[in-house]
Order: structure tokens, then sequence, then C-alpha cells
């Protein structure tokens, strides 16, 4: 119903005697399709694999209609709540609201809680639930009907560890069918290591400071945010980067909080040092809270804004994108995944007269991308399909993803001899 040959809107419908859907996202960089298509029968049961708004984002329209169970591990409702809130307040850059706050309450009324490693029973299949490595919370759905096929269905996945979480899991049940993502499925998509990634944001970051600059991360508000943060303070506590304020505006303090609150889906390192030290991941004396965004344009020091939205669609990142985004010396770090259509791909391509909601800027900062990603590259997802079709694989249906990369990707699988397909929106493919 969405996500097919493109990212955003993913949504896959189970058509059967108790129909399921699988993710109901949004597409952050449309100016209209907004939502996935309409499922072609009443569903039962919806499931959701984490909070981002691509998949989550039209979870509560499902829910005003058909009011379904939903099934969703508790990090995601939580922060889900605060993403689709926020995505509500923004909503007037697009033609019109799709729910209401209201709406958005109905989630918490049909949740039926699952945690990572759970076998749930539903009519006609069995349900459980694997650590996809991407965010708090996040799994991957794996459905296997009664006297019938298995499904894996995967979200988003990163195979490999971050600062925050442990690579998704690969040690899994029979599949005969995988739905996988493809966002960094191209032949030139191969993550740098961390270790360098991290390195060269930091050097980037120091010189700037060292001018009197400062530099503004737009990030993710779940994920991306906190791995940036982590970043920036273990290198200020090394002495690698000099302390300066570190800003933080939007939704990612509070979202921040449940990675407190949730200390048990984190890395085993850091749920000992949350343990040990009996405080938050985030309390460090150089990050600040934003309470009056025009204090903050007053100030002459140099300092780095860590703010939504990732891909500067909305939020407080247009404020400092108007302000200090027009002005040499100063540094735009994009961190994440960025659209066709959004304001963080046309910086990323070069564009620097840049529409804003009332006028267009020019960006005269620098531009520069950490990939951060919470994605597994090209190499990583074929690792992990070899390693599940090692097992009776019967097909590889491809979504999430730009149409290039999951040909390229496609072409891959299949010179090793695993069955792949790119489905089209709206089609119907029979599996038995």
């Amino acid at each position: 119903m969405g996500g097919a040959r493109s990212i955003g809107r993913s949504s896959v419908e189970i058509i059967c005697r108790n129909p399921i859907i699988l993710d109901s996202g949004v597409d952050v960089g449309a100016s209209s399709n907004l939502l996935p298509s309409e499922p072609r029968s009443d569903p039962e049961a919806l499931i959701l694999t984490h909070a981002h708004l691509d998949h989550y984002g039209a979870s509560p329209l499902i829910l005003r209609r058909w009011g379904c169970d939903t099934y969703v591990t508790p990090p995601t409702v939580d922060v889900g709540e605060v993403l689709l809130k926020d995505f509500v307040s923004l909503s007037s850059e697009y033609a019109e609201r799709p729910y209401s706050i209201q709406d958005i309450q109905l989630i918490r009324r049909r949740e039926k809680s699952v945690r990572l490693n759970d076998y749930v029973a539903l009519d006609g299949w069995e349900l459980r639930t694997f650590n996809a490595g991407h965010v708090l919370g996040s799994i991957m759905i794996h459905l296997t009907a009664v006297d019938g096929p298995s499904i894996l269905y995967t979200g988003d996945i990163n195979t490999a560890g971050t600062r925050t979480l442990r690579g998704a899991e690969t040690e899994l049940p029979k599949v005969d069918y995988l739905i996988i993502e493809g966002t960094y499925g191209g032949d030139d998509d191969i993550h740098p290591s961390r270790k360098k990634v991290e390195r060269q944001f930091i050097e980037d970051i120091r010189n700037v400071i060292a001018s009197g600059g400062v530099t503004i991360i737009p990030t993710f508000a779940l994920g991306r945010a906190q791995e940036v943060l982590l970043t920036l303070i273990s290198h200020m506590e090394s002495g690698v980067l000099q302390e300066v304020p570190i800003f933080v505006d939007g939704m990612i303090r509070e979202i921040s909080k449940y990675y407190n609150a949730y200390w048990s889906w984190l890395r085993p390192e850091l749920q000992r040092m949350i343990r040990e030290s009996k405080r938050g991941l985030f309390d460090h004396r150089a990050i600040e809270e934003v309470r009056n965004r025009e204090e903050l344009l007053e100030i002459s020091e140099p300092f780095i804004i860590v703010t939504t939205s990732g891909m500067l669609q909305g939020g407080p990142v247009l404020t400092y994108l108007k302000h200090f985004g027009t002005k040499r010396g100063n540094l735009i770090y994009l961190t994440g995944y960025q659209v066709r259509g959004t304001r963080g791909r046309m910086l990323l391509d070069g564009i620097r007269q840049i529409p804003m909601p009332d006028g267009i800027i020019e960006v005269k900062s620098d531009v520069k991308f950490a990939d951060f990603s919470a994605h597994a590259d090209q190499p990583n997802l074929i690792n992990f399909i070899t390693k599940v079709a090692g097992r009776g694989l019967k097909e590889v249906i491809l979504v999430h993803g730009e149409p290039d990369k999951l040909i390229q990707l496609r072409r891959k699988l299949e010179a090793r001899g695993i069955r792949a397909y790119i489905p089209y929106e709206g089609e119907v493919l029979r599996i038995k």
C-alpha cells in the first residue's frame, strides 16, 4: 500500500481470512500523496515495527476507521505518540491535518504490547518479534500461517551495532518470503566505519568552533539525535573536542528521556553505565535545552545546535537555517537519509536557493554529511538476506528504496541465485 519503489508511506497488507497490516506510514517529503493506499479488506490487526513517521505516521487513520488491535512495543508507543503529536502540530505545511490529537490516543486504547522475542497467537497466524537494531523499540515481524507460509517483514534494519543499540538479530527461524528494505541497497552504498565517520564529524566541528562559528545539526529526534549527542559528549569528555554549549531543540529532549526509561533495550555497556552511575545517558553539563530561541540567535560565541527536523521539513531547524545558515563560517551537518523533495535533499544535492514557508533564502554556510545511518548498507543487506536464504527462502521482496538502488540490489541477489522481486504500489503478490 506504500513504500514500493520509494521511501515513505511504508505499508503492507496481508490479505487472508483475517487481514493484517504491517506498518502504516506517511511520506514526509510529499506535498501530496502523503498517505498509503486504502487496504482492500477490513484489517483485523495492525503490527508496527517502529515509531518513525514513514512507518508509523498513518496508523491513527487505520485505527479511527477500523479499530483493529495494534501490536507494538512499549517504547514505540511512547516515542511514537511524541512524534505523531509533533507531526500534527507541524502539518500546516501540508494541505490539511490528516488526523487529530484524539485520533493519536487510539493507539494506546487498541495496544497489544509486544517485546523482543515474543510469541503471540493471532487468529490464523503466529507472530514472533526480533530485534531490528534500527531505533529504540524497533522490531522485525515474523509471521507463520497455520499450515501455510512464513513471512519476515524487516521494517528498517541495521545489522551493525551503534552507540545505543545492538545490531539486528540474524539467528532467525525459517522464512519463506522476506520483505526487506533497500534504502541503502545501491552499488555505491557502502557505509564507512563509524569510527571514521565520527573522526571526520568531530574534526569538522572542531574547526568551526575554532573559527567562532555555529554548527547546526538537523537530526531525527528518534535514533540519530541520541547517536549524535553521545558522540559529542564522548569527545568532549576525552578532550578531543572543545567543550562548548550543545543546545537541544525540538522533541529530542523528550524522546531522549525514553532511552533512560527503556534502558533494558540498549547495548549492554549502556545498561551497565546507567545502573552504576545512577544518571541519565544525556545528563552532561554541556547540554542545554533551548527555552528561548530569540536569545539563542543573539549569542556571539561558538556553539552547537542539535535540532529537529532531520530533513529540514519543519520545526525549530527552519529558524536556525534562516538565521545561521545564511551566514558564512557556520556549518550545517546533515546526519541521515534525505528523501527526495525535502530541503535536506536539496542541500545535499548542492542547491543553495532554498524555499521556506515565507520565501526563498540563500544558504551560505558550509553543508556536510555524516553517515550516522541506522540502515544496513548493500553489503550488510546481502549478508543478511544470504543468511536467511540458507534456510529455504522462496523469494525476496524489495521495498523502501529508490528504484535504481533496488534494481542494483536485486541484480546482486540474483547473481547469488536468490530470487528477488520489486513490487509496484497496489500490486498483489500471491504466496503459498
